[in-house]
């Protein structure tokens, strides 16, 4: 596992921060880190949640078990820890991640614009369990973006039998980010920064993307979502 991730910290809250550090000598408590930490706010699971899973379901979802072939696409990684509300870390965690592939296509029967097919090396679901520091992380690719959508992922976090979240991520400096109807019904500020994440080149002159985000949970499950099967994206 790699090395643990850090916090979500606002600007705003930063600064606070830094002001108790030099007032308090070094010394903050973990209350005042929990009131620093910005809840990851819920969203739609959307129409595509797979209605039919594959049988290899690990966090690398390049390549599926028994195929030599990856999926297509520009390999994207992100990571980072299951955190409570208190900061603390919340291990034995199951995190699920489900998304497009590269062509704009779900891992779902009804999941394929017309006209498109679904790249068949894609796994396009995933679930980690997190380790006692409550880090997980996924190997996957950059999903496309559709015409009714800006990029982004699907993820539920799942804790003793409950969900406790499920949520999008999205990607910085997106062109559709502005026009999403799903991230601009996120009224607060500093809940939707905190799923708008930066992923940079892996290393210098690299293709690989990667970046960090911390997911923040609280701990009353969800309502169960009714699920149905919607159309597929259009194009």
């Amino acid at each position: 596992m790699t090395t643990p991730a850090t916090f979500h910290i606002p600007q705003s809250r930063r600064k606070l921060l830094h002001s108790l550090l030099l007032t308090t000598g070094g010394f903050i408590t973990q209350s005042v880190y929990a009131e620093a930490l910005t809840l990851s706010p819920r969203a739609t699971e959307g129409p595509y949640y797979p209605d039919h899973l594959p049988l290899d379901q690990d966090n690398n979802l390049l390549q599926i078990m028994g195929n030599q072939a990856p999926a297509t696409g520009i390999i994207t990684e992100f990571g980072g820890r299951v955190l409570d509300v208190d900061g603390k870390a919340l291990s034995a965690a199951s995190v699920e991640l489900w998304h497009a592939d590269s062509h704009g296509c779900y891992i779902h029967s009804k999941g394929a614009p017309k006209g498109k097919e679904r790249d068949p090396q894609f796994q396009g679901f995933g679930k980690i369990t997190t380790n006692d520091k409550g880090e997980y992380r996924f190997r996957t690719i950059k999903p496309a973006a559709y015409p009714s959508r800006t990029r982004h992922f699907h993820i539920a976090v799942i804790h003793n039998g409950k969900r406790l979240l499920t949520t999008q991520l999205y990607f910085a400096g997106e062109p559709q980010n502005e026009k999403d109807g799903i991230l601009r019904r996120i009224a607060d500020e500093q809940q939707r920064l905190s799923v708008i994440r930066e992923f940079k080149p892996m290393t210098n002159g690299s293709q690989e993307l990667v970046a960090t985000w911390d997911i923040v949970v609280g701990m009353t499950p969800e309502d169960p979502e009714k699920r149905h099967a919607g159309p597929p994206p259009k194009r």
